[in-house]
């Protein structure tokens, strides 16, 4: 076994091969050998949109040995780990998930990775790092790319909010050789400040963006969350918007001379970050002229309000045309689990691309063969960000 193992190992991992008859896929095989016994085993990965059935890995029977394939797009990225105990159940709570998590390690066999950092300023948080897989028909990801030393100033500020409760980090990054007083500088805001900063890496993306002339200098700014608010704040929350328009602007303004004109300014997030962007957006367009939402969660609602819960689709189609634009996109992999509004996520994210469109937003709309998973979306963040504040197309420096 010893021998085999050897053998397959040298094939590379995970294992990739053609389907008969089906030129734009291939079977993958993710294979698994713990150092350790283990009576169950799972592979997490946003590609199996956390359904539990989908995620079980099967015993070879000998050499403890696990395994599970999946039939994929030529196009596909994504991350994933392994764990020696099943995923928990869709609706097991924050606690089995977080029980679960933490126990999800790389593919030792895999020497590509993505890092999830803890923030430090949340007890709750905890450092993670999965394997990635690029199959070979995946998009590059040229802007994420080190290219060399940033130039760029990096601030941390605590800031306290008398809209919500708690202090955040806010990390300002600053173009080199930043001057307000000469230049009128784009202003992206993201949500999910250490995983914007780190994981998808959004300061050296909009260098390299502004570096090779697709785009204007801008400052970038990174909201963190408060511990275990996440989903209170980003979920459509009027108290969390006012943050952003009565303090976190104005805050910007006198120390940075700040002066972005609703054009010009971003509000950027994934997941519950996209439905904060575009609530935010709705309530103040006068401020935030426009929406980048990867994955946004527009399928979720708060719990125990059911059918008096807030549904951007409806609020958007109800609202007169506001000066907003959008770039929203979602990956092929998010079908499966549907959220309070009864769609799953990929269809409500159409959902939302229609009703947009119906109402004359200017509206880019792309899908990514993946899952709900920040390795696609640290590929497709470059994308909305050219979309709505971009320059005319130029070769990559």
């Amino acid at each position: 076994m010893d021998r085999r193992w050897a053998r397959l190992v040298g094939k590379g991992i995970p294992i990739i091969g053609p389907i008969p008859g089906e030129r734009g896929n291939l079977l993958v095989t993710f294979v698994w050998r713990p150092n350790r016994r283990v009576v169950a085993a799972s592979v997490f990965t946003p590609l199996a949109d956390f359904a539990r059935g989908e995620t079980q890995l099967q015993s070879l029977g000998v050499g403890g040995v696990w395994y599970r394939s999946f039939r994929l797009s030529r196009r596909t990225c994504a991350s994933y780990g392994f764990s020696s105990r099943p995923l928990p159940r869709r609706d097991a709570g924050e606690k089995a998930w977080f029980r679960y998590l933490v126990t999800v390690r790389p593919d030792p066999l895999n020497s590509r990775h993505i890092v999830f950092a803890k923030d430090p300023y949340d007890p709750s948080d905890f450092t993670g790092t999965h394997s990635v897989l690029e199959l070979p028909g995946v998009p590059a990801q040229p802007w994420s790319a080190v290219r060399q030393p940033s130039r760029w100033k990096e601030e941390r500020h605590r800031m306290r909010s008398r809209y919500i409760r708690g202090r955040r980090t806010v990390f300002v990054f600053l173009p080199s050789g930043f001057r307000p007083e000469k230049t009128r500088y784009n202003l992206l805001i993201a949500f999910d400040g250490i995983l914007y900063r780190d994981t998808v890496p959004t300061p050296r993306i909009v260098e390299n963006l502004v570096a090779a002339g697709r785009l204007r200098p801008t400052v970038v700014v990174l909201v963190g969350n408060a511990p275990d608010a996440r989903t209170k704040e980003l979920g459509c929350n009027p108290a969390f918007a006012a943050f952003l328009s009565h303090e976190l602007l104005p805050w910007l303004r006198r120390p940075y001379g700040l002066s972005a004109r609703p054009s010009q300014t971003v509000l950027a997030g994934s997941s519950l970050g996209g439905v904060a962007s575009a609530h935010a957006a709705l309530l103040y367009p006068r401020l935030f002229g426009n929406v980048l939402a990867q994955s946004g969660a527009f399928h979720w609602a708060p719990a125990g309000r059911g059918s008096k819960s807030i549904s951007l689709h409806r609020e958007y189609a109800r609202a007169s045309r506001l000066p907003l634009r959008f770039y929203l996109d979602a990956g092929t992999r998010e079908s499966t689990f549907v959220g309070s509004t009864g769609e799953s996520l990929l269809g409500s994210v159409r959902h939302m691309r229609d009703v947009l469109e119906a109402k004359g937003y200017p509206v880019t709309y792309a899908e990514f063969e993946g899952g709900h998973d920040h390795t696609c979306w640290r590929g497709t963040l470059a994308d909305g960000i050219i979309a709505l504040l971009g320059r005319e197309s130029k070769r990559i420096a």
